[in-house]
């Protein structure tokens, strides 16, 4: 199975959802990420920079706090 991100403009939200309708029902999976958390993606080369950037110093007792670690690999 495959997985796709859509930004649907609102105007034709409903449309696109009775196009999916017709298909199959065991075919699609529709989960709305507009009501869970939803993190980017990012680079498997980005999140190792900023991995190694984040516990270069840890040894010194010097490293990043976990929450501002998240919330820079995640921005």
């Amino acid at each position: 199975m495959h997985a796709i991100k859509l930004s649907i403009n609102d105007e034709i939200f409903d449309k696109f959802i009775g196009l999916l309708d017709m298909l199959p029902k065991e075919s699609i999976e529709i989960e709305e990420i507009d009501s869970i958390p939803y993190y980017p993606a990012i680079s498997k080369n980005e999140a190792k920079t900023k991995v190694a950037s984040s516990v270069k110093n840890i040894s010194k007792n010097q490293g990043v706090e976990s929450s501002v670690f998240f919330k820079d690999l995640l921005s």
